[in-house]
């Protein structure tokens, strides 16, 4: 017969791994929701993807080309149809699971492991907000590590948004769709050429990240102050966090969209820019130093929304997972 102290412990330690497998367990999901919630998101905010894509080809190596975000949209709406308005759409859901499943994903794991007691946002009432260098720094590997899964599916999506009857571009890949996209990279760039264009993507996807997740995590735990967790406090802080990442990534983002988009020779070489740098100073001096801000309007109006929809969608399926999950045994003594 076990003593009572004996089995006092006896239940505490089932108790413990009864948590940590809980806790496995919600990592396991969290991982889930944050390929789900956003590809959920980019069935709303597709047409606008395409419109940001064709207004940052517009006027290459043109100076003081204008262009206006209705125009380009009632273009493609009048040329494409509505169909045209969600080009891509099969590889845009890929590209956003593929990419967030490691960049949400890994966010509060890595972070609690930099932050002692953290767990996730919520649990910044008892430890305290992580410093924005730790947030800043958690969310750029967070970024990085989705780029590099997520690099081939970006850059088919990039082409294909490209490419219409409406395409703004000077230069356009006529793929048939996705399977044929991926198929000719391979035939004509070789395996190494669906990674092309992956530096100005990590990079992009480094300053993005550590702006959003950064921002949305010091929202969050503000208003989680006055308010309790829910769909509403997930709006508030994405749309703000979804701003600030705009004014960050924009000029990245349109250096991704024309380094992806160019031709390639028969050596797997862009015959328009010899990379991110070459790039930035060829457009700086072609079309001007607003140029890197083409598309701002149309990336806003397509992260604000998104990141919306992916943090309430995100935060909706993760506190689901929680008030339907097994709870841990109740350990004798605890009140």
């Amino acid at each position: 017969m076990l003593r009572p102290n004996a089995r006092v412990d006896e239940l505490t330690m089932t108790a413990r791994k009864a948590l940590h497998r809980k806790r496995r367990s919600d990592r396991i999901y969290d991982f889930f929701f944050a390929g789900l919630a956003p590809s959920l998101s980019i069935l709303a905010t597709s047409p606008v993807d395409v419109v940001k894509a064709r207004m940052q080809t517009a006027g290459e190596g043109q100076c003081n080309q204008s262009i206006r975000t209705r125009d380009v949209l009632m273009r493609i709406v009048r040329e494409e149809g509505l169909a045209g308005c969600y080009r891509g759409i099969g590889i845009s859901v890929l590209r956003e699971a593929s990419l967030n499943v490691m960049r949400l994903g890994l966010f509060d794991p890595i972070m609690s492991f930099m932050h002692h007691g953290y767990r996730d946002v919520a649990s910044t009432a008892e430890t305290g907000l992580p410093p924005l260098y730790k947030r800043l720094l958690c969310g750029s590997i967070c970024g990085i590590v989705g780029s590099l899964a997520a690099n081939p599916m970006e850059l088919v999506k990039c082409r294909i948004q490209c490419a219409g009857k409406s395409a703004t571009s000077s230069h356009m890949y006529n793929y048939s769709g996705t399977v044929d996209a991926f198929s000719q990279i391979i035939k004509h760039e070789g395996i190494a050429g669906l990674w092309n264009g992956s530096q100005v993507f990590a990079i992009r996807n480094a300053f993005g990240s550590a702006a959003n997740l950064s921002t949305f995590t010091a929202l969050k735990a503000y208003i989680l102050q006055f308010r309790k967790d829910s769909v509403g406090v997930d709006i508030v802080a994405g749309l703000g966090s979804g701003f600030v990442t705009t004014c960050v990534m924009c000029p990245l983002d349109m250096l991704k969209t024309r380094v992806q988009n160019q031709p390639i020779d028969h050596n797997g070489m862009g015959t328009l820019y010899n990379g991110t740098i070459d790039a930035a100073l060829k457009i700086r001096r072609t079309e001007g130093i607003s140029a890197f801000y083409k598309g701002f309007t149309s990336l806003f109006i397509r992260t604000g929304p998104h990141y919306i929809l992916t943090f309430a969608i995100f935060g909706m399926l993760r506190r689901y997972a929680e008030t339907t999950g097994s709870q841990p045994p109740t350990i004798i003594g605890d009140s």
